[in-house]
């Protein structure tokens, strides 16, 4: 079959950009200009058929293709791990505005729920560039999300230590800023996308209206503060969740201080 016939056929069942990103993927080109180039050529499709098949049944294009971009750099992902999101780039953003405007020289970081690493292996790479010393922890619940952290971790060349912890509790000593996109979907929303059933769902969803574990991170953090420095929290959540979070959060002393799409920040 020629490749045009092949796309064609295709757009009538998937998106037409996912549909070139399957060629791509499957026939070896480079890029969506190998696509034009060759477009009048003959294929086996067999192997595009069957990612054809699977992005037609809802499995999101980042689990077929094994990759998501994210602050400029690629991640491996895979249903182990959430698909890194846009949205969670302001996490990057609003972290480096803190150890910016606090001046470090040094800073540590414990990224929690890390999944794929994303976050935390940025945080250290764009240090790294700016010149900030920087220690930074990624921790999971999840082994399997732990070892492709640490397979990103070592494929962007960053070092991130990564290990498993339930939230805090393997974490002796608070960090300078904690980073933390936690579950926070709730099972009774009727408005989330049909692909969440693809991503792992101990990452996805919580109890308590989608604040059970982070009002258990507020919690934990209370518990092992010494009060002796100035800390900061960055946690991700709908925006719907951000007042009652807000709310919690004030009652134990944080001082709301960000508060920029889904990202809300706290000193404490």
């Amino acid at each position: 079959m020629k490749l045009k016939e092949w796309v064609e056929s295709a757009k009538k069942q998937i998106d037409t950009l996912d549909c070139e990103l399957i060629a791509i993927k499957t026939l070896g080109f480079s890029d969506r200009i190998d696509i034009i180039m060759h477009w009048e050529d003959e294929y086996d499709f067999s192997e595009a058929d069957k990612l054809l098949e699977k992005r037609k049944n809802g499995l999101p294009f980042a689990y077929i293709s094994g990759e998501k971009e994210f602050f400029g750099r690629k991640f491996k992902v895979n249903q182990n791990v959430l698909i890194p999101r846009p949205e969670t780039e302001q996490m990057i953003i609003s972290a480096l505005g803190i150890i910016d405007a606090e001046k470090y020289q040094e800073v540590s970081i414990v990224d929690v729920g890390t999944g794929s690493g994303c976050i935390a292996v940025t945080l250290k790479l764009e240090l790294l560039n700016a010149g900030v010393k920087s220690d930074i922890s990624g921790v999971d619940y999840s082994v399997p999300a732990l070892d492709t952290a640490q397979e990103n971790a070592d494929d962007l060349g960053a070092y991130v230590k990564f290990f498993r912890s339930d939230l805090l509790l393997s974490i002796t000593e608070l960090p300078d800023i904690i980073t933390a996109n936690l579950p926070y979907v709730d099972m009774k929303w009727d408005w989330t996308s049909p692909e969440l059933k693809y991503e792992p769902a101990m990452a996805l969803y919580a109890d308590d209206g989608g604040l059970k574990l982070i009002k258990k991170l507020i919690d934990e953090i209370v518990e092992k503060s010494d009060n002796k420095k100035k800390r900061f929290l960055l946690l991700e959540a709908d925006t719907s969740q951000h007042d009652a979070i807000i709310e919690y959060a004030k009652v134990r002393k944080f001082e709301l201080i960000s508060h920029d799409g889904f990202i809300i920040g706290f000193k404490y």
